[in-house]
Formats: structure tokens, C-alpha cells, sequence
């Protein structure tokens, strides 16, 4: 396995995981009003807990809707010399500056990237870069099992 397959496979595994989560909270409480603001901030952070992951921050422009995480959690304890920090999600926005997400819109307009500067396919050794997905894959199947 390449580097870049993966990288990509962890983004695909972990976006499926994060969309699950998404549209398990909004089966039960309803569509999701997505601003760039602490309720929505806090209520991603509630989504995600127990995914070993953080809302880092979040941006909002006409095209597209940014929530940024931090890798927490046993992610921390994996002993690897380079390791991604950070992995966003970008939601396709129609032009205003908040945005309303339905269970449906779960599977759609979604694209995860793990982000991190440091975490660079041209600058790390690729076994440095696969050794670190692999561990990041196995922590990601054990919070997606508990959660």
C-alpha cells in the first residue's frame, strides 16, 4: 500500500464514521443549524466525543463550511515519529453564513482531509506516513466500535 492510499483510506473510513455520528444526533434531535458559533461548536464536540477528536476551530465562507478537529485522545498515545494533529470537514454552503444539514445531506457535499502542515507525503518517509495511518486506522475502528 502507497502512502496516499493510505491516507485516503483513513479519510474515507473516518468520514464515514463521522457522518454516522452526524446522522445518528440528527435522527434524534432534527436538522442541524451549522454556524460559526459556540453552540455549534459545542454541539459538534458532543457528536464527536468519544472519537478522539476535538472541534479545533471552524470557518464559514459563501461556498463551503470548514470544521477543523484536533486528533485527541488515544490518538495522543500513538508512538510515532510524524503523526497528523488535525483533519477538517468542508460542507458545500449555498452563499449564506450558517447552513442547515438533514439526515439525507449527510451522505452528500461532505469532504474530509486529514490537514496537518507537518503530516507531508513529499517530506516524510512514506513507511514513516503508512506506519502512522495503520495505528491511526486501529485507534479509529476501536472508538467507532465504542461509540
Amino acid at each position: 500500500m502507497s502512502a496516499i492510499n493510505a491516507i485516503n483510506t483513513f479519510e474515507k473510513n473516518l468520514e464515514s464514521v463521522i457522518k454516522g455520528v452526524f446522522s445518528r444526533d440528527i435522527s434524534a434531535n432534527g436538522d442541524f443549524e451549522i454556524a460559526a458559533d459556540f453552540d455549534t461548536h459545542s454541539r459538534v464536540n458532543d457528536i464527536v466525543e468519544g472519537l478522539g477528536l476535538a472541534v479545533y476551530g471552524m470557518s464559514v465562507t459563501p461556498s463551503e463550511f470548514i470544521i477543523t478537529f484536533e486528533f485527541i485522545g488515544l490518538y495522543e498515545t500513538i508512538d510515532c515519529k510524524e503523526k497528523p494533529s488535525y483533519c477538517n470537514i468542508k460542507l458545500k454552503n449555498d452563499g449564506d453564513y450558517y447552513l442547515s444539514i438533514s439526515e439525507d445531506e449527510t451522505n452528500e457535499n461532505w469532504y474530509l482531509s486529514v490537514t496537518d502542515v507537518h503530516f507531508n507525503t513529499k517530506l516524510i518517509s512514506h513507511e514513516i506516513i503508512i506506519e502512522a495511518m495503520n495505528e491511526f486506522e486501529k485507534v479509529l475502528m476501536a472508538t467507532a466500535i465504542s461509540k
